[in-house]
């Protein structure tokens, strides 16, 4: 054949999805790469060609400058439509997907274990989610009772004690003062209204899950109660007491239910926020009924807040959609308070909404938001949990761009998650569950082991053993299954270096270090060609920026460019 007949010929134009996949595009409608893996093939017409050229981060464009931490923008529609456009033009269908699965680590942990094993196909689970996944709730059936019922005056007051030393800190929605009068008012008049009791038994419910390490009929009956007072109230317009009990139901969810079910429940309390007007800061700015005078702003502007970050956050992990606001404004954060650190959870927010899967942050504002997150100072075990969560997030999107991390960056990160380790173990020390309690670490072992140096490595006896630890105390199946997954992954990480190692060892058998000589058997420790390695450090001495664990590096995941040795 003549080369004209058997050489390949390139399309004059490719659809977008082959561009950004960087395939062969047979230019047809819909061309044959989109029909085999069942992509929506786009194209754009009229467009010059750009050079394509990778950049380093360094060179791709100025630094960003990162969000303040004066005020929250709720959504990204507060830009003109003109920013709008140009956010959403690049997000593809494939772009949006390899977002989605960035987002969760529970895609995360499946892709390892397909890097890990090949030949297996686990299916996708978001393993150690919460230390229960419904486990409190399944032991016994739970009947509705009035709170005064199920409790007398100083067991409430007890539990009230507990919220707000082990949630409220965290989580501070609730008006301290007002909970503390309405409890002697509700055992004084004997008189059930369903959203305050309903709030009343959320407090409850967290304060016995937040004191106790396996639950009791109680616990289960105070949930059951708040959720038919909620079911009963939603054909009444939303009100703040009502937005409150559905949030405390949302918390307490997240940390003991089940992943749909506290999803549904978050979505539900965004959408009353919305048609509540919790969202403006002030009435007057909107013509649209509100229930903003029923509380003041810093209250309302808690709830918003806390509700988001929930809801942004179990969204991701799902890969499902969160739940964004139309009527928007700008949010400012919770005014710092002593003994509360719900603005260190607001202030990670804009990192966080900036991740959701319909954007398209580029690599350079990624890697900004992620020097930002890894150089804030946090200062209780579930913020720093909350920020380790939202840097390994951060990692996981620059990686699904291809992005390569300095060194420096990668010390950072193990430090990182050698403080979320301690936060989980002094979370575990304390006897208060928060959902990061096994998550966190969980996501780390992972982590660790797709960084793959000798750093990494040497920190996964702590993430076990902290894995370890929560079991034993929290004895569960989600936690017995979170350890068993955490122990297989390294196990096939063992596997997979004992593989190298014996392919190594095959090819120094077939090429001896003196193949003409007659090796003596009386002595094998002189011939097995290590003699040289004893110069070694000697030899690099003069090198600078060498690192020995960049050179064992397999490269697989945050491999380290900085230097130039992949």
């Amino acid at each position: 054949m003549t080369p004209s007949t058997t050489g390949r010929k390139r399309s004059r134009l490719a659809c977008q999805t082959c561009r950004d996949l960087k395939r062969r595009c047979d230019g047809a409608r819909p061309c044959g790469t989109c029909v085999r893996f069942e992509y929506e093939c786009i194209y754009h017409e009229g467009k010059t060609r750009k050079s394509r050229r990778p950049q380093s981060l360094e060179h791709t464009a100025p630094a960003i400058k990162p969000p303040t931490p004066v005020a929250v923008r709720l959504m990204s529609a507060q830009a003109s439509p003109e920013d709008a456009a140009q956010s959403t033009s690049g997000v593809t269908p494939h772009n949006q997907t390899r977002s989605l699965e960035a987002n969760s680590g529970s895609a995360f942990v499946r892709k390892l274990a397909l890097r890990l094993d090949p030949k297996k196909n686990p299916r996708m689970h978001t393993f150690a989610w919460n230390a229960f996944l419904g486990s409190r709730q399944a032991k016994r059936i739970p009947a509705y009772h009035t709170i005064t019922e199920l409790l007398s005056l100083q067991r409430m007051q007890e539990l009230a004690t507990v919220y707000f030393q082990q949630v409220d800190p965290t989580y501070g929605f609730i008006d301290r003062h007002e909970v503390t009068r309405h409890i002697q008012l509700r055992w004084t008049t004997q008189i059930v209204q369903q959203a305050p009791d309903a709030v009343l038994c959320g407090i409850a419910a967290l304060g016995c899950l937040f004191s106790q390490v396996h639950s009791d009929q109680v616990e289960l009956d105070l949930v059951e109660s708040a959720r038919i007072l909620l079911e009963q109230s939603m054909s009444t317009p939303a009100t703040v007491t009502s937005i409150t009990a559905w949030l405390l139901r949302v918390v307490y969810l997240r940390v003991a239910g089940t992943h749909y079910e506290a999803w549904m429940a978050s979505s539900m309390v965004m959408h009353m926020i919305e048609a509540a007007g919790l969202t403006v800061e002030s009435s007057s700015e909107s013509a649209l009924p509100s229930t903003r005078q029923e509380v003041d702003s810093e209250t309302a502007r808690r709830i918003v807040l806390v509700a988001q970050h929930l809801n942004i956050w179990m969204s991701f992990d799902m890969g499902l959609t969160r739940v964004s606001f139309s009527n928007i404004s700008i949010m400012m954060l919770p005014t710092p308070r002593p003994g509360d650190y719900t603005y260190e959870i607001s202030e990670l927010l804009p990192f966080s909404i900036e991740l959701d899967p319909e954007r398209k942050p580029t690599a350079v504002e990624l890697e900004t938001a992620l020097h930002t997150v890894l150089n804030r100072a946090h200062s209780t075990p579930p913020t720093v949990l909350a920020q380790c969560n939202l840097a390994l997030c951060l990692c996981r999107r620059l990686r699904s761009l291809e992005v390569s991390l300095t060194e420096s960056i990668l010390q950072k990160i193990l430090v990182l998650t050698t403080n979320g380790i301690q936060a989980a173990q002094a979370i575990l020390a304390a006897r208060a569950p928060w959902h990061h309690m096994a998550y966190v670490p969980f996501q780390i072992v992972c982590v660790l082991l797709a960084i793959d140096t000798v750093s990494s490595i040497s920190q996964l006896r702590d993430a076990m053993q902290c894995l370890k630890d929560i079991s034993a105390v929290y004895n569960t199946k989600a936690t017995e299954d979170a350890l068993k997954t955490a122990r297989s992954l390294v196990l096939l990480h063992q596997r997979g270096k004992e593989m190298f190692a014996s392919a190594l060892n095959d090819i120094l058998k077939v090429c001896p270090a003196n193949p003409v000589e007659v090796v003596s058997e009386a002595s094998p420790t002189l011939s097995d060609g290590t003699e040289w390695m004893d110069g070694f450090p000697m030899d690099f001495s003069n090198l600078q920026y060498f690192d020995i664990e960049q050179f064992l590096n397999p490269g697989f995941f945050w491999n380290a460019g900085s230097n130039g040795m992949m």
